[in-house]
């Protein structure tokens, strides 16, 4: 039961991860479409909207790396404990 709440407590933010990231993607290839050549990208396209964009994206990839952040901490300390360890540590 333990090792079933680890990872979902672990792995499972990791994965919920991916919805933030892949809208940040999206974001940010709609802004790369509409606001980085300015008034020439797209004429009819509020630059609000591109300031809305930039903020959606940075509160969204905050959100991820939030996210993923238990995962990492977890792999680090993983590997610290196994470094730790030693060589052969593992055989009995």
């Amino acid at each position: 039961m333990i090792r079933f709440l680890k990872n979902l407590f672990i792995w499972l933010p990791a994965i919920l991860a991916l919805l933030p990231a892949y809208a940040v993607v999206r974001l940010r290839l709609e802004w790369q479409a509409d606001c980085a050549g300015g008034r020439a990208a797209n004429p009819g396209y509020n630059v609000a909207d591109c300031w809305d964009n930039e903020r959606a994206t940075l509160i969204l990839a905050v959100i991820a790396v939030l996210l993923v952040l238990p995962a990492v901490s977890f792999g680090l300390f993983r590997l610290q404990a196994r470094r730790k360890a030693g060589p052969g540590a593992d055989q009995a």
